[in-house]
């Protein structure tokens, strides 16, 4: 039987640097530089309200294929620590995705062995997108398991 955990999720910090420009190109946007072509690293922090209650400390890779077009492939790790579906513990969320033209595509997925407590055992994924402002309380998050 599968069941669904929804709540929404807002960052809550972002500090993203540079670990490879290929071509030592790029634009700077509200304060960070970004490669016209590399990898870049982004320590996030989110937080979780509804049934998905709690906080996530998460790391990016980005590679830009050409950042001033917009398009990057996103992969990163996030420990997620707080209650799922009345739940308590923490879990790590493996995120796969892209960013193209301001807006963020991306897949969720538990990593088995890496929880605590009563989310030792959680399984699932979900499917998120957020573009533009924040709405209201933050990204919609729907966890299947």
């Amino acid at each position: 039987m599968s069941t669904e955990t929804t709540g929404r999720f807002m960052p809550t910090g972002w500090d993203e640097s540079v670990i490879e420009d290929i071509d030592g190109e790029g634009e700077t946007k509200n304060g960070t530089y970004y490669p016209s072509r590399g990898v870049t690293a982004a320590k996030v922090t989110f937080q979780y309200t509804g049934d998905v209650e709690g906080t996530g400390a998460t790391t990016y890779l980005f590679a830009y294929r050409d950042s001033k077009a917009g398009h990057a492939d996103i992969l990163g790790y996030e420990r997620f620590t707080g209650s799922i579906g009345g739940r308590t513990g923490s879990c790590v969320f493996r995120h796969t995705g892209a960013y193209e033209d301001g807006a963020v595509s991306g897949h969720v997925e538990v990593l088995p062995g890496l929880g605590t407590d009563e989310l030792a055992d959680l399984t699932g994924s979900a499917d998120v997108s957020m573009a533009g402002p924040p709405p209201e309380g933050g990204y919609e998050f729907t966890l299947k398991s």
